[in-house]
This record gives C-alpha cells, sequence and structure tokens, in this order.
C-alpha cells in the first residue's frame, strides 16, 4: 500500500497544473512593475493561486488563491513575455492578466467537443487542440478568431509543445506524434514512438531536439531526421510508474525533471542511458 506521503504527490501530480516562469522588470505608466522576477500558478480543480520567488523562498505553510475558477483546468500556459496565463477547461479558454488580477473569456468550445491542451505562442495567440483537431486562435481583439487549423490526428490530441522559436509545433494523440512548420503549414510523423504516448516537449535549448515520453521511457527525436529516435532512456526501478509529465532545465542543455504516475519527481540526464 503507497505510503502517505506519496499518495499526497499524486494527488497534486493529477490534479494540479504548475507552471513557473523568469519574468523582466518593465515599466508602466503606474511604475515599476515587477513581473515578480519568478512566478508560480497553480491551479487547483477550482481555484488559481500566483506566488512570486520571494514567498516561495519563505516556504509558507499556505498561499492565498487569488481567485476562483469556473471550471476544472486541463492545461495552462504563460505567455512567452509573461504578461498572461491562458487557462483551459475542457469547455473554456479564459486569459489571466496578473496586473489586475482579472480573468476573462476568450473561446468557447462547440458542444459536444473537449479541450484537451493547450500552449501560448505569444500573448495574443494561443495553439489549442480540440478533440482531434488542433486549432491557432488569434485573441488580439475582444472577438477572437481561428486562423489556423491542423487536422493531422485522428483521436484526442493530449500534449503539445513549441520549439524554443516558436516556428515548430509538436503534437501528440494515442500512437501517434507529429510536427508541424507553423510557417509552411506542413508537418511530419515521427517514427516508431510506439501506442503509449503521454507527452511531447521541445528542448529549452536546442529547436529541433524533440523528447517523447512512451510509458517509462523518454525518446529523444531530432525533427530533422524524424524516421528513428536518436536515443532511448528508460527509467530506473527506483522510480515506479509511468512517466506522466517532464520539463527540461532553463540552466542544463542536459537534465530535464519527470514525474510518474506513482507520484516520483526525478532527474534525467539526456547523456545516459539510463536515469
Amino acid at each position: 500500500m503507497p505510503s502517505r506521503a506519496a499518495f499526497r504527490t499524486r494527488f497534486r501530480v493529477e490534479y494540479w497544473h504548475v507552471i513557473s516562469r523568469e519574468r523582466e522588470r518593465v515599466w508602466t505608466r503606474q511604475g515599476w512593475f515587477d513581473n515578480c522576477s519568478k512566478m508560480l500558478a497553480t491551479t487547483t480543480t477550482d481555484t488559481l493561486t500566483i506566488a512570486d520567488l520571494v514567498a516561495i523562498k519563505k516556504a509558507p505553510s499556505s498561499i492565498p488563491t487569488c481567485l476562483s475558477l469556473p471550471s476544472a483546468p486541463v492545461a495552462s500556459s504563460w505567455s512567452p513575455d509573461n504578461i498572461f496565463l491562458f487557462i483551459a477547461s475542457a469547455s473554456t479558454i479564459h486569459k489571466f492578466d496578473p496586473s489586475s488580477n482579472t480573468l476573462c473569456d476568450i473561446y468557447a468550445a462547440p458542444k459536444q467537443k473537449s479541450i484537451y491542451s493547450l500552449v501560448s505562442k505569444d500573448k495574443n495567440t494561443v495553439v489549442f487542440a480540440l478533440d482531434h483537431d488542433i486549432h491557432v486562435l488569434d485573441c488580439s481583439t475582444s472577438l477572437s478568431e481561428i486562423t489556423h487549423t491542423f487536422n493531422s490526428h485522428k483521436g484526442p490530441v493530449t500534449s503539445l509543445s513549441l520549439s524554443n522559436d516558436n516556428t515548430l509545433l509538436a503534437s501528440a494523440s494515442a500512437g501517434f506524434v507529429y510536427v508541424h512548420n507553423l510557417a509552411l503549414g506542413s508537418h511530419i510523423p515521427l517514427r516508431g514512438v510506439g501506442a503509449d504516448v503521454s507527452k511531447v516537449l521541445f528542448h529549452l535549448h536546442s529547436r529541433t531536439r524533440l523528447l517523447v515520453s512512451v510509458a517509462r521511457q523518454i525518446l529523444v527525436y531530432d525533427t530533422t531526421r524524424p524516421s528513428v529516435p536518436l536515443k532511448t532512456i528508460s527509467l530506473s526501478d527506483s522510480a515506479p510508474g509511468d512517466i506522466i509529465s517532464f520539463a527540461s532545465s532553463p540552466f542544463s542543455k542536459t537534465l530535464i525533471a519527470i514525474v510518474t504516475s506513482a507520484g516520483i519527481v526525478a532527474m534525467i540526464d539526456l547523456e545516459k542511458e539510463k536515469a
């Protein structure tokens, strides 16, 4: 039977979406607005919490929530300039403005369809998966508009990731991973990914390096050579469970953090054959 600590960790992994980003100090008409140097956004099933680096370093027992969410989130993403936080539920995409602590709706899904994943290309552009279709949403005005649609997948698209220059988009569904060129509107499939794909992630330091999690393995691809992964890294027995999420380090070109379904958080060195 799992320990209580492991159970609590699994609960957070399953129900919380946590995002942190570097933020720059910017000048506004009201004076210096320090976009919190580092900010952590945490969503539960019905609340949003924003915390800055100073508060986190003090290791508080709790952090006050900043607002209630109308429905449980399925994905969230900071805009690259860290001005807005986009939050998606199964039916609606919201835009949160930390400077005014306001949440507004920018897209409502048609009935009988569900939003599965979301990434932000810039502060006015969101890419999201609606069932098996991938849409590019322009939200620069009050009337958001879908400007492009990719329909290469046959099943629900469960994971999206943009390259570090926002020109390539990776998408994953059961057994399939595609890499889309946003400028050309074209796409290529990755070969040899297997049926248990859970997440895709473009490496923070390399435009064409794509990481794919499949059960207990990380497949490392160069998208210019999509026929076979460059490397396959397997989890060691000390980390039970399948990989359900991961992130690359902003400070290291080889380290990534992974989370497993058993509530384990671990570091992986991409230069090694086994994690």
